[in-house]
């Protein structure tokens, strides 16, 4: 997913599940702020960036790295803050020319993906962006560490490295980077960031009805999950009272044969149907009535032994209900 340099932090790690996205963004446009903001989920990174309280690029990749820009990647990055329930806030300033620069890296062509380096000619890519009078940037990255070099017209701009918030002039961090084991490039082209200067997403998307939608959506969900949760809860009681009922019945049929059915059936409706087996009260009844019959039918002893084992089935059943 994205790997990014981390500029100078305003604040890092904050929870996102407490979090309302327009609520985010009116606070980094009200403060005319300057740099981007990057929400780290367990499958997704979204990435808004801001420069003096305008959002010019929003991104998201996700493990596959497929991406999203604009209205889709704010729609999904409200979705995954509504869904999850967990993910991460980090917003870090930069400097104007840096900030724009990073249109490169977010929403540029990429001509090249996770090379690695040793599998690559770095100088033959340098020739291509010179002779090409590329606007882009190179990034060169491993697992733990970021650089980026920006390019405009075929000329490097100047270096980016985490911690910092100006575009450096020295290329030692960078090459400190590259000389790493795994190391590994990507190199993005887009057209001149000046002509992004005017862009302002939130001219024409509004952020609080995206929000809205997804809180809705979500509530639906869960309204719906509940229902059907419920339902099955339902259908899962009836077969295991059903279950329960034909075991006293077998019980009941063992003692005093085939009529045994029948008088089940009888004490079961007058108790209010077969829930009365699990619901202690109504279950003492039940059993007093089966005794009752059952005596005028077999020996004592018989049905003694019968009521030990209708006892024995039912006894703690309504705890499991």
């Amino acid at each position: 997913m994205l790997l990014l340099p981390k500029g100078n932090p305003l604040f890092e790690n904050m929870a996102v599940s407490k979090l309302k996205l327009p609520d985010i963004i009116a606070k980094l446009r009200n403060g005319s702020f300057t740099g981007y903001a990057s929400f780290v989920f367990q499958t997704s990174t979204a990435v808004l960036v801001f420069e003096a309280g305008r959002l010019f690029s929003a991104l998201v990749e996700d493990e596959n790295s497929m991406r999203e820009s604009g209205f889709q990647a704010l729609s999904s990055l409200a979705e995954s803050m509504v869904t999850t329930g967990s993910g991460a806030l980090n917003v870090y300033t930069l400097s104007k020319d840096l900030t724009m620069c990073f249109y490169a890296l977010l929403e540029g062509e990429p001509l090249c993906k996770d090379q690695n380096l040793t599998l690559i000619d770095i100088n033959a890519i340098h020739e291509k962006i010179k002779i090409d009078k590329m606007n882009g940037c190179l990034r060169i990255f491993t697992d733990e560490h970021t650089a980026i070099v920006f390019y405009k017209e075929g000329n490097p701009l100047g270096f980016f490295h985490d911690g910092d918030r100006e575009i450096e002039t020295s290329p030692t961090e960078t090459q400190k980077i590259a000389g790493m084991p795994g190391a590994k490039i990507d190199l993005f082209s887009t057209k001149n960031a000046s002509e992004l200067a005017e862009a302002n997403l939130l001219e024409f998307i509004n952020v609080q009805e995206i929000w809205d939608a997804c809180v809705a959506l979500h509530k639906s969900v869960i309204n719906i999950t509940d229902t059907e949760s419920q339902e099955l809860a339902k259908i899962i009681v009836s077969q295991q009272l059903a279950e329960l009922e034909e075991m006293v019945k077998s019980i009941v049929v063992d003692s005093v044969g085939r009529i045994g059915r029948g008088i089940v059936d009888k004490e079961i409706s007058d108790n209010g149907g077969n829930s009365c087996l699990v619901d202690a009260d109504r279950a003492e009844k039940f059993m007093k009535g089966i005794e009752r019959t059952a005596k005028l039918l077999v020996s004592g002893t018989n049905s003694k032994v019968m009521m030990e084992r209708l006892s024995s089935a039912l006894t703690g059943v309504d705890s499991e209900f």
